[in-house]
């Protein structure tokens, strides 16, 4: 209705060029007496209100009679007895603004002309009356009449309505045609906005691009001159080290003293000499690489370096000459008195779970915060698994071998939940986290010690709420058809949104579930019918990564299940089990305490185990953690009854072993220099791990200048990228974990430390 003036012209102008001379004076009279005041809302309630004000009550009725005739009319019936009403209330504002204005005289006009056809409506009874009360506005008939309130309601309304009522109407095809034109317009105006906005923007993004093709240029350059320093480096390492060899004669060097990279000097110690001037940076992470290299090439005087393809060692791991990653800082924590069983960073990487063989869990941080170091005791129960949840460092789950899975709130430091197991899955073997909802998985099982010699030994799958506490669903494992053996879940993991989880048994058997159902949705066995250590979906979740007990990296595609994509053999793993088996250990002895590890050895044992050295506790553990400064040199005798966690450890590998970063392009191992000894077969049995575990243990003690570590493997091709964190062979690595949050990892050991390892990715 806006271009309804324009129209008119438009008209008029045609008119006139067609000469139609009385026509367009007819057309011109008509638009000045325009009762539809161009159906402009404002102009019809001011030719009301006009009439009212002037108490002119014939052309007021008259008026809202032709609106009613030409608009209202045309509506639909439903709405005939709201414009009854409109009109009743425009009556009754004409009676009420004659009283206020002294005008009593209208009012008696108005029902001596229009009484007869108001007389005998309700609505009307009392109105009859106005004329004679003394102060109408007071009266509780008239009194909401007279409020200021009704008065602008009514008009509002009034308006509202007519405003509707005209939008609604069909309008003729001349003024849709011009409404059309002006609506187009507009447009082309707004077109030409955008696009001189979209303009912008491009010059925008092309100036953001350049720079950031700046910066590209600037980071590359940088990392050819971080390159090209750390090959200087290796090689002055490398030429040092044989310097050093000839001023021996060849004779074997001392193990060089655990360095932490806070430590200043950029020199290092090899055999009872300080050999300054190795390294001239000032450089943290330059000094951090020299260390970690002399601490690669420490194990035996034959080491040599090979600049083409690679260094390699006496134990015949090739490692990466280009390595990925260069060793910022490494610290030590001693704070455990007995082995390490687990260690885990929490979700977002600011805090570390920790448990050892005597079920006392730790939670600590290693970032120098301000938070106290908690000490959780469980007397009552063994700790076979322990997780953070995946959302927060809020709550750590911690799975007991009686059937309980105890959730320890980190804020409150107190257990706040506690969800029990079915009796026949006292042990909880595995957890398992949700990283978008407060749910959770676990893998319960039989007790293992007491089915040693049963083969129906039961296990299951449970999804747990913690919003209802209750299970949402379990899966139970039947026994293996075959030789009618019982089956034990090594390994479950949920993917990025825990809708799906993915679990691997001892028979080589992956399977996929749908969380919300816990079925399996798709299923696939290993040819070689290896038992899976370690599953984990890949970054893209196009694949499941899977390590098998003899070391073997395989890639499984999700989208053709079966379907092996690459193959890998990690070298150096898995390393030997870190305890004998308690089985194998009660069956020979009935000494009431059996001793694992200690200073002296029976005298039938020729391959003794060296001594435990005393711990070196960092800088920061000491600052830090200070919880247990003084550790005997010994592990503590180990009872007869902790015997379930001395079978956690009896075992390798284990799936603490093993673990990957954020991207799935690198996996950390826990390794061993005797690779070629310590591969365990798939076996059904747990007599043929413990002959394992004897013999590794054996093989090891053999040989006084093995060791373990830590080691980054290539997942693409399987090939060692770094290797840190040396440990004598009697200090063996139980657990290994690798943040997602950054590149820090940690290493727990049998003699109780933690190593935790800062790196950069170059």
């Amino acid at each position: 209705m806006n271009s309804l003036n324009q129209v008119d012209e438009l008209v008029k102008e045609y008119l006139l060029f067609r000469g139609f001379t009385n026509t367009y004076r007819t057309f011109e009279n008509e638009c000045r007496v325009d009762k539809d005041k161009s159906y402009q809302v404002d102009k019809i309630l001011d030719e009301l209100l006009g009439y009212i004000f002037n108490s002119d009550i014939q052309r007021l009725i008259d008026y809202y009679r032709y609106l009613d005739l030409r608009f209202f009319s045309r509506l639909d019936s439903r709405f005939q007895r709201t414009v009854k009403k409109f009109e009743l209330c425009l009556l009754r504002h004409y009676l009420v603004y004659a009283i206020q204005h002294k005008k009593r005289d209208k009012v008696v006009e108005f029902f001596d002309l229009y009484g007869p056809d108001l007389h005998g409506k309700p609505e009307w009874s009392q109105w009859f009356a106005l004329p004679y009360v003394k102060n109408p506005a007071t009266d509780p008939t008239f009194e909401t009449f007279f409020s200021k309130q009704w008065i602008d309601n009514y008009m509002i309304s009034l308006h509202n309505f007519l405003a509707t009522t005209f939008q609604f109407m069909p309008l003729p095809s001349l003024l849709s045609f011009n409404m059309d034109r002006v609506q187009r317009k507009a447009q082309q105006t707004e077109i030409e906005s955008l696009k001189n906005t979209i303009e912008s923007m491009k010059a925008a993004a092309d100036a953001r691009e350049n720079e950031v093709a700046k910066l590209k240029h600037e980071v590359a350059e940088t990392r050819r001159e971080m390159t090209d320093g750390i090959s200087m480096i290796r090689r002055r390492a490398a030429s040092m080290t044989n310097e050093l060899k000839a001023g021996n004669g060849g004779t074997k060097s001392k193990s060089i003293e655990k360095t932490t990279s806070s430590s200043p000097a950029s020199s290092i110690i090899a055999g009872d000499k300080l050999v300054p001037g190795i390294v001239t940076t000032t450089s943290t992470a330059a000094t951090a690489t020299a260390v970690t290299l002399a601490s690669s090439t420490r194990e035996t005087p034959t080491t040599s370096l090979n600049p083409t393809n690679g260094s390699s060692s006496s134990d015949g791991i090739v490692v990466d000459e280009e390595e990925p990653f260069v060793v910022v800082s490494e610290e030590e924590y001693s704070e455990h008195a007995s082995a390490i069983t687990h260690a885990k960073f929490s979700s977002e990487g600011n805090l570390i779970a920790s448990c050892d063989m005597d079920n006392i869990v730790r939670i600590w941080s290693h970032k120098g915060q301000s938070f106290n170091p908690v000490k959780i005791n469980n007397n009552s129960s063994n700790i076979l698994s322990l997780e953070w949840e995946a959302r927060s460092d809020r709550f750590l789950f911690l799975g007991t071998d009686v059937g309980t899975i105890r959730v320890y709130n980190v804020e409150n430091k107190s257990i706040v939940q506690e969800f029990n197991m079915d009796s026949k899955y006292p042990w909880v073997t595995h957890l398992s986290c949700s990283p978008v909802e407060p749910i959770f998985v676990c893998a319960g099982t039989g007790n293992k010690l007491s089915f040693i010699d049963n083969k129906t030994r039961p296990s299951a799958l449970v999804a747990w709420s913690m919003k209802s506490m209750t299970d949402i669903g379990t899966f139970q494992f039947d026994s293996n058809e075959e030789n009618n053996a019982a089956v034990d879940i090594n390994t479950i993991a949920l993917n990025h949104n825990g809708q799906m989880l993915v679990s691997g048994d001892q028979n080589g058997l992956m399977r996929i579930f749908d969380v919300r159902s816990m079925k399996s949705i798709m299923e696939w066995k290993d040819p070689s019918n290896r038992s899976c250590c370690v599953a984990q979906f890949s970054f893209d979740e196009n694949s499941i990564y899977t390590v098998d007990y003899s070391g073997q990296l395989s890639q499984w595609s999700i989208h053709k299940h079966g379907t092996s994509l690459s193959q890998q053999q990690l070298a150096g793993f898995p390393p030997p089990a870190s305890l004998p088996s308690p089985v194998s250990t009660l069956s020979t002895t009935t000494v009431a305490e059996v001793p694992i590890m200690s200073k002296k050895t029976s005298s039938n044992s020729s391959a003794a185990l060296p001594p435990r050295p005393k711990p070196h506790a960092s800088t920061s553990s000491r600052s830090r953690l200070s919880i247990s400064s003084s550790r005997s040199t010994r592990l503590p005798m180990i009872a007869v009854d902790d015997s379930v966690t001395q079978s956690l450890l009896s075992v390798s590998p284990r799936p603490q072993m093993v673990a990957f970063n954020a991207e799935t392009d690198f996996a950390l191992c826990a390794s061993s220099s005797l690779h070629s000894n310590n591969r365990v077969l798939s076996s059904s049995s747990s007599s043929s791990t413990s002959s394992f575990s004897s013999s590794s243990e054996n093989n090891n003690v053999s040989n006084g200048n093995s060791s373990t570590q830590g080691t980054i493997y290539r997942v693409s091709d399987g090939r060692p990228s770094l290797q840190f964190g040396h440990q004598p062979i009697h200090q063996k690595l139980t657990t290994v974990d690798w943040t997602s949050s950054s590149n820090t990892c940690l290493l727990g050991s049998v003699d109780g430390s933690v190593k935790v390892t800062n790196l950069i990715k170059v």
